[in-house]
């Protein structure tokens, strides 16, 4: 008789990793200009999911209802967040990522810069990366843009130096 194999288990995905994703959903729908409802739907689910006390994990195992008696989660992000539990990722985050270069989801983590000033910089600018903004920056052109003043640039490339060393 052989022995018994224990079944390997997956580590369960935690609320705060749950969160993460539906946030960067929501930055790479504002970057691309989607809905603002849309937009704000995740960000609240992102804030919910990261704020409540019970594992998502465990809620997803009791089936989609009681995620959607969470504030902010709808049959939609309900269905996003089974995904998201299940695989550690979801299509809508990959999907958009085929349309929204990734580099500038790095962007989103300098000082300075949120969703919106980050989708003018790649649509005016062409800035798909941290080194395309450092070249906008150098050139002169990064200046051009509505609302980019002397304080922020600075704000920014002291972010991107320290990132980039």
């Amino acid at each position: 008789m052989k022995p018994a194999v224990a079944e390997a288990t997956q580590p369960r995905i935690s609320n705060r990793e749950i969160a993460r994703v539906l946030a960067e959903i929501a930055d790479l729908l504002e970057i691309k200009g989607e809905n603002s409802f849309r937009i704000r739907s995740y960000r609240v689910s992102s804030e919910t999911v990261a704020h409540h006390g019970q594992e998502l994990a465990e809620m997803v195992e009791q089936g989609l209802e009681l995620l959607r008696s969470l504030d902010g989660v709808g049959a939609g992000i309900a269905a996003k967040i089974r995904e998201i539990v299940l695989t550690g990722d979801c299509a809508s985050r990959r999907e958009l990522l085929v349309e929204v270069p990734e580099g500038l989801l790095e962007l989103l983590q300098l000082p300075g810069l949120g969703p919106r000033g980050v989708a003018m910089l790649w649509q005016k600018l062409g800035v798909r990366s941290a080194d395309d903004l450092l070249a906008a920056i150098s050139d002169g052109r990064f200046r051009s843009l509505p609302g980019m003043k002397e304080k922020k640039q600075a704000r920014i490339l002291k972010g991107l130096r320290q990132r980039l060393s």
